[in-house]
């Protein structure tokens, strides 16, 4: 028999699966207007674009830093602001405490990758 707690995370997890379907419908719906937002943010900051493309969810700011061939103190300001904008969040802290970032779900649902890699030929 399952206890009073039990049910009770079950109905959070399917309200929360419930919000996180509207959530991806709405995007779906509002494409083009979202895109265009996002393009104004990017602008034509190939730094900014080249520093979203690498975030993966595996790498590290430095190794991002590394591959890109660019300092830090350039790097770390646009991590700032692509996880400002939602369009990255942290999915961990290694146990150095390095920081890793990951695209979130509205940049898959939107497939920004591909737009940003069409407009700025990468």
């Amino acid at each position: 028999m399952t206890g009073p707690l039990e049910k009770d995370v079950k109905e959070i997890r399917w309200r929360v699966e419930g919000v996180e379907k509207s959530v991806d419908l709405l995007v779906r719906a509002n494409r083009p207007e979202i895109i265009a937002d996002v393009m104004k943010f990017f602008g034509r900051s190939r730094d900014k674009v080249k520093v979203f493309l690498e975030v993966d969810g595996e790498k590290t700011v430095e190794a991002i830093t590394k591959k890109l061939k660019m300092q830090k103190p350039n790097v770390s300001p646009r991590i700032t602001e692509l996880k400002d904008q939602g369009l990255i969040e942290l999915k961990k802290i290694t146990s150095q405490g390095y920081h890793i970032y990951a695209k979130t779900e509205k940049v898959k649902i939107l497939d920004l990758e591909r737009e940003l890699r069409k407009k700025f030929r990468l």
